[in-house]
């Protein structure tokens, strides 16, 4: 019994706060606009079902095929995702390797100008190392 009390005051509340908010001339208009709207569109429905089945179909269409592109882009950023993550190791590798070969061409190059005081680039200063300072960090 306690629930049929409950939704009669919920359908009772729903009634009056439609109507109350139809003392708002806007309201009013809209819905009536709304309405008239409506009866067209299911008295040309209810003429012809046809078209309504039609209509029918091709939102369905429409609504599949957009699944179906959605599934495939979601697929595609998977797998996307996952060459990257199966990637991030060998680009890993792929850094040290440089920076290993960078180290390795940055020792030559103080070698190779420090056998010679009397080079151009050395220009007498002991402590200038002009090409083996651009490696450092890496």
């Amino acid at each position: 019994m306690g629930n049929s009390k409950f939704f009669k005051g919920v359908i009772l509340g729903a009634v009056a706060g439609g109507l109350l908010s139809l003392l708002d001339k806007t309201t009013r208009q809209e819905v009536g606009t709304t309405l008239k709207n409506s009866g067209t569109t299911i008295t040309r429905y209810s003429k012809n079902p046809q078209m309504l089945a039609d209509t029918s179909k091709d939102v369905y269409e429409k609504l599949r095929t957009t699944a179906d592109q959605v599934s495939k882009d979601i697929q595609f950023i998977s797998e996307k995702v996952n060459e990257i993550k199966g990637m991030t190791p060998q680009v890993k590798e792929m850094i040290e390797e440089t920076k290993e070969t960078f180290e390795d061409s940055s020792e030559a190059y103080k070698e190779t100008f420090s056998d010679h005081p009397s080079n151009e680039l050395n220009s007498g200063e002991e402590d200038s190392q002009p090409v083996a300072s651009s490696f450092k960090g890496y």
